[in-house]
């Protein structure tokens, strides 16, 4: 390789000495015939006078012939120039693209030779560090060694593409590097080879929850399901889908997967405590999602006799301070009144924002002329009132 990059050089160079001597040669040539030329056009400038003088040519033949000369000296001499000038461009240019092409030769052949080099040193030490990454903790091993761990294990996988546990290995290790999406699809190849591997499932499912990333979720839930179809009694599979749960908010899922776990593991074991405390939330949780309010509205006589036709009644709870979105509401047409309605979270607006999830409870009752439950005019509005969570009924009057 050195030897066919001194070979390059050295034929390059030669090329453009060569260009280079054959310019300046042309360039003398051309500077000769402009001087014979100049000295042609001054002797017969002397020979014209000494005519005129010997009578050969009176005045106005003397004219004429000295002005056609000086044409013809004129002419002349600017061909040679623009033919001297477009051969000195030509060859300025000669120089810099054998330059060019030179500098591009060498970048390829010295930046492929150079990482070639980098890829088959660390296919070399792949043995050695993979004793040292997958043996030594993470503070033993530098960021640099990591990196070249990742690399060998590249060149093995090219050669190897149908190894599950490369993929495996190489998927924790560009986790490791901070690396996300090659991870993530690391993670997929290993499965799309060993769909069922326990250790990948468990690993792939840990990171995509460690992204924080809602939408990773049920992807990692489906992993947790896999495991535990093949070993119902996977303790950190069984910790993983109760967080999974728990943070999607399907409090029995966490709550079953946890005491799954409470099971298994001794009440020493350090572990037990944070997991009991986890599941008590979690009912807590569901015992205020079964929570339920019950609303009584009435209208006095004024405000019955402008209701106009068509009105909507709506009843709702929100957050006294905070957003105004409603956390639970119930649309009805007006009819006769009082009307009686029971609110819980089986009527909230969205899933992330429900009457279970707040401290207090504002209940709000209002009578719309266009369907709308935003305030407008024309709108007839009971008194909020502000209650705890515990309440189980209030009565509200639009007035």
């Amino acid at each position: 390789m050195i030897v066919h990059i001194a070979l390059i050089i050295a034929v390059a160079l030669a090329g453009g000495l060569f260009f280079l001597l054959i310019g300046r040669r042309q360039r003398d040539q051309q500077r000769t015939r402009l001087d014979v030329n100049r000295e042609l056009y001054e002797q017969r400038k002397l020979e014209l006078v000494q005519e005129r003088e010997d009578g050969l040519l009176n005045e106005n033949a003397f004219n004429r012939a000295n002005s056609e000369l000086d044409k013809r000296f004129v002419t002349e001499n600017s061909e040679l120039e623009q033919v001297h000038d477009q051969q000195v461009g030509r060859h300025i240019w000669v120089p810099a693209v054998v330059i060019v092409v030179l500098t591009v030769v060498l970048y390829s052949l010295f930046g492929s030779w150079s990482l070639q080099r980098e890829a088959d040193s660390a296919l070399e030490q792949l043995p050695e560090l993979g004793k040292k990454v997958l043996t030594n903790s993470d503070a033993q091993t530098t960021r640099e060694e990591l990196e070249t761990f990742a690399l060998g294990l590249r060149q093995r996988l090219a050669k190897e593409p149908d190894d599950a546990v490369a993929w495996l290995v190489y998927a924790r290790s560009m986790s490791a590097l901070g690396q996300l999406e090659q991870s993530i699809d690391a993670y997929k190849k290993s499965l799309s080879i060993e769909p069922d591997r326990v250790g990948t499932l468990l690993s792939y499912a840990q990171l995509l929850l460690q992204t924080g990333d809602e939408s990773f979720m049920p992807e990692a839930a489906r992993k947790l399901q896999r495991v535990l179809e093949q070993e119902p009694g996977n303790e950190e599979a069984l910790s993983l889908l109760g967080f999974v749960a728990f943070q999607r908010g399907d409090w029995e899922q966490a709550i079953t997967a946890w005491e799954l776990l409470l099971q298994q593991i001794p009440e020493a074991d350090e572990r037990y405590q944070p997991v009991a405390k986890a599941v008590a939330d979690a009912k807590q949780r569901l015992s205020a999602t079964e929570q339920q309010l019950t609303v009584t509205v009435t209208v006095s006589e004024a405000v019955r006799e402008q209701i106009p036709a068509g009105a909507t009644l709506f009843v709702y709870v929100r957050a006294p301070e905070g957003p105004g979105m409603p956390a639970a509401v119930i649309r009805q047409p007006v009819g006769d009144f009082p009307v009686t309605v029971t609110l819980s979270d089986a009527n909230a607006m969205l899933p992330d924002y429900r009457m279970s999830q707040l401290n207090q409870w504002q209940v709000m009752a209002r009578i719309s002329a266009d369907e709308q439950i935003d305030a407008a005019p024309g709108d007839f509005d009971a008194e909020p009132v502000i209650i705890e969570p515990s309440t189980a009924q209030v009565e509200l009057k639009i007035q």
